[in-house]
C-alpha cells in the first residue's frame, strides 16, 4: 500500500532507460558532430508506402479524422485486417479483432486482460527487452526460460516443462524472433502447443515480425486448429510497413478473448488514432510491393551483419544476437566494456542483458535500421573494433 513518495511494487524492476547508459554516450557523441550508427533500436530506415504516409491524409477528404474512432477501429481498418489475416492462413472475424495504439500497448492489453497477480508467464529467452516490463508491471511474474539461442539444439518441451509450476498460466512465443532472427521450426512449434494444451495455458503469439521472414516459414502458430481457444496474438505495423510511430496494432483471439480485449481496451486508451488508422488500412491495402523489397533488402542485411560477425544469416526479423565472449577483455564479466568500445569506433548496440538475466555477455544488433549504404559503414567499423581484439 504506498504512500507519498512510494510507488508500486509491481514497478520496482522497470526503468525507463532500457538500453542502458551507453544511450547517453551516444546521444551526447551525436550532439558534438560525431557519426553514431544507432544499431540497438529496432527502427526501421524507410519511409512508408506512399499512400500511408502522414502527408497524403487530408482532413477535406476524411471526414471524421480528428474525432475518436470507434474503439475496436475503424471499419474499413478491420476489414483490411480480417484479409489480411486470411491470407496469413486463417481469417479472423472482424468482431474478433481489436485495433491497439501499437503492439507494445497491445501486449499490455493482453497481460491486464489474462494475468492476475503473482500469476507466472513462461517467456523463453532471450527476448525482447520490453516484454518482461510488460508482464511485471501487471504484477505477473515472468520467467525466464533460456531456448530461443538455441532453439535447434535443446529439447524444446523438456526446456520449458522444467520451468512450469503450478502458477503457470502462460507461454509467451514470438517467432520470427527477436533478438536472436530464428523462425521456430514445426517441431518447435509443436512443442510449444504440447506444453500449453498439457498444463492448459494460454498462448500469447507475438507477430511484430510475420512479413518479415527471409526463408520459407511454417503457418503462424495462432492459425492452428488445436489453439484457437487458447491463444492471443498481437501483431504490429511497424516493423512491416514502417510506421513504427503510427503506433498501431491489433491483437485478436476466440470469441471470447475478443469481448475481453476490447472491455480492457476502452479503460486504457480507449481507441487508437483516428489519423493512423487511416493509414494503417491504406498500407495493408497497397502495401504488398513495399513489402517484398522491403524483405529483399533486410535479408541482404541481415546476411552482410552476419558474415561480419561471423555467425549465421537471420531465418528473419531485423536483429541478430551474438556472443561477445570472445572479444571481451580479462577481467570484464558482460558485454559493456565491448559495447563502449563499439561506440567509440561509432557503432551502438544493445547489451544482452536487456534480454535476458542469462545473457549478460551477448549483443543485440539491428540491421533495419539505416541504409544499406550507412548499414555497410557501420559494419566496417564493427569490423576493425573486431579484428583489433582478435
Amino acid at each position: 500500500m504506498p504512500r507519498p513518495p512510494s510507488f508500486s511494487t509491481h514497478i520496482d524492476s522497470l526503468s525507463a532507460r532500457v538500453f542502458s547508459g551507453l544511450a547517453a554516450k551516444a546521444a551526447a557523441k551525436r550532439a558534438a558532430g560525431e557519426p553514431v550508427h544507432m544499431l540497438s533500436v529496432g527502427d526501421t530506415y524507410e519511409e512508408p508506402p506512399e499512400a500511408a504516409r502522414v502527408d497524403a491524409l487530408h482532413s477535406s477528404d476524411l471526414d471524421g479524422i480528428h474525432k475518436y474512432a470507434p474503439p475496436p477501429g475503424l471499419p474499413k481498418l478491420l476489414a483490411a485486417i480480417s484479409d489480411r489475416t486470411e491470407a496469413l492462413g486463417r481469417r479472423v472475424p472482424e468482431e474478433r479483432l481489436q485495433v491497439m495504439s501499437g503492439a507494445t500497448a497491445g501486449l499490455s492489453v493482453i497481460s491486464e486482460t489474462l494475468f492476475d497477480v503473482g500469476d507466472e508467464v513462461l517467456l523463453p529467452s532471450p527476448f525482447w527487452p520490453l516484454i518482461r516490463g510488460i508482464i511485471a508491471k501487471r504484477g505477473a511474474v515472468p520467467v525466464q526460460v533460456p531456448l530461443f539461442h538455441a532453439l535447434d539444439s535443446l529439447d524444446v518441451e523438456a526446456t520449458l516443462e522444467a520451468a512450469i509450476t503450478d502458477r503457470t498460466v502462460a507461454l509467451y512465443v514470438n517467432t520470427p524472433h527477436n533478438p536472436t532472427g530464428a523462425i521456430a521450426s514445426p517441431a518447435a512449434l509443436d512443442a510449444f502447443v504440447r506444453v500449453a494444451t498439457r498444463h492448459d495455458l494460454w498462448l500469447i503469439c507475438d507477430e511484430a515480425y510475420q512479413d518479415l521472414a527471409f526463408v520459407d516459414a511454417p503457418a503462424p502458430l495462432w492459425t492452428r486448429d488445436d489453439v484457437q481457444e487458447r491463444y492471443v496474438a498481437c501483431h504490429t505495423l511497424s516493423k512491416s510497413y514502417g510506421l513504427a510511430g503510427a503506433r498501431i496494432g491489433y491483437a485478436h483471439g476466440c470469441a471470447a478473448v475478443g469481448e475481453a480485449l476490447r472491455a480492457v481496451q476502452a479503460f486504457s486508451t480507449y481507441s487508437a488514432p483516428t489519423p493512423m488508422q487511416v493509414s494503417a488500412e491504406r498500407a495493408l491495402r497497397t502495401g504488398d510491393e513495399f513489402l517484398a523489397r522491403r524483405r529483399e533488402l533486410f535479408a541482404v542485411a541481415g546476411r552482410e551483419t552476419a558474415e561480419v560477425l561471423g555467425i549465421p544469416a537471420p531465418a528473419g526479423g531485423t536483429f541478430l544476437f551474438f556472443d561477445a565472449s570472445p572479444y571481451l577483455r580479462e577481467g570484464e564479466s558482460d558485454s559493456l566494456g565491448f559495447l563502449g568500445r563499439c561506440l567509440d569506433a561509432g557503432v551502438l548496440m544493445t547489451p544482452g542483458s536487456s534480454c535476458g538475466a542469462d545473457f549478460a555477455k551477448w549483443v543485440r544488433i539491428c540491421f533495419t535500421s539505416e541504409s544499406l549504404d550507412e548499414h555497410r559503414d557501420a559494419l566496417e567499423r564493427l569490423g576493425g573494433v573486431l579484428k583489433t581484439i582478435c
